[in-house]
């Protein structure tokens, strides 16, 4: 009874953080086509920062003919808005260049991982070799028959 109930809220608590993030998308594409004079199909959209363990957008990028800015979500009054102004966007876009801090967050906690798990591997390694040291030293030893 208690693990449906779990199962229920997170699949709620998941339903919820998508149908904001499908909205997000949404208001914010006709807010910038509009900001832009541009139609949709030539906007892109980055989700620049989340918020909450349910990874609710919070800032999106738009990037459009020749167009950029950031909108923000404002939640006691379930809106987005223009953060700033609509600036000039630069001949060669680039959408990574949006995700900055985070993507290398990521990148980071990435290349730490490894770097533990090369560090443990090569540990094992040394130490499997030293037991093969040590096993030949005892062979050493031992009279030849």
């Amino acid at each position: 009874m208690f693990a449906r109930l779990i199962l229920a809220l997170l699949i709620a608590t998941v339903a919820v953080a998508c149908g904001h993030n499908r909205r997000a998308s949404k208001t914010v594409l006709d807010r910038a086509s509009f900001d832009f004079q541009c139609p949709r199909e030539e906007i892109e959209l980055i989700v620049i920062d989340e918020e909450g363990a349910r990874n609710l957008a919070s800032q999106i990028a738009a990037h459009g003919c020749e167009h950029k800015a950031v909108y923000v979500f404002f939640p006691d009054v379930d809106t987005w808005v223009l953060n700033g102004t609509v600036g000039p966007a630069p001949v060669e876009h680039d959408p990574d260049a949006y995700h900055g801090k985070r993507k290398n967050k990521k990148e980071k906690r990435a290349a730490k991982k490894s770097e533990k798990k090369d560090k443990k591997r090569e540990k094992k390694d040394k130490k499997s070799q030293q037991d093969v040291d040590e096993e030949a030293k005892v062979l050493e030893t031992l009279p030849a028959d």
